[in-house]
């Protein structure tokens, strides 16, 4: 019986993050898991080749070294495991399930944010002020992209919630009443 992607996920990133947190090293693991993540989505067909047929062994071996080097023992192990039990597949899940546990325990919140214009220096700290405090937060990372189309404000996913402040919805809102 396999297990689906999220099971896996679940397993191997619990367990990394109990012995990262056990052995004072999750800040280091946590920083090498996001080098690796960016790896795997600069390289979309990596995990693909290190699971598939067309590679030889020693090849796929190659490339899992070029991986491990230089990353901690508890990310080296990672690696190898994953390699072993054929779910590179999964790596990215358990990369994220990883940062998941990590920014619960860290009371880190990742913040998408669409705005009309780019955002200078003041605005951006006072929203990510702004949003500390709504969400109980000790840091906020913001995920930023322009669309003009908002015509202006700010629109906030975090959480699973969105928050539309832009000026297209409120202009959208008022067109709804008014045709009433």
């Amino acid at each position: 019986m396999s297990l689906d992607l999220q099971t896996v996920a679940n397993r191997y990133a619990r367990a990394l993050f109990e012995l990262a947190d056990q052995q004072g090293e999750l800040e280091q693991v946590h920083q090498e898991l996001m080098s690796l993540r960016e790896i795997f989505q600069a390289n979309p067909r990596l995990a693909t080749l290190l699971t598939s047929i067309k590679l030889s062994l020693s090849q796929k071996e190659s490339l899992v070294q070029a991986l491990q080097q230089g990353a901690s023992q508890l990310t080296t192990n990672l690696i190898q495991m994953v390699f072993d039990y054929g779910r590179m597949n999964a790596m990215v899940a358990i990369i994220d399930e990883f940062e998941r546990r990590y920014d619960q325990q860290n009371k880190r919140v990742h913040a998408d944010v669409v705005t009309a214009v780019q955002l200078d220096e003041p605005r951006r700290a006072q929203l990510k002020q702004n949003l500390l405090t709504r969400y109980g937060a000790k840091e906020i990372v913001l995920h930023e992209t322009v669309d003009e189309s908002i015509l202006g404000g700010v629109i906030v996913t975090a959480q699973h919630k969105t928050l539309d402040g832009s000026l297209k919805s409120k202009i959208e809102q008022i067109r709804r009443l008014l045709v009433k």
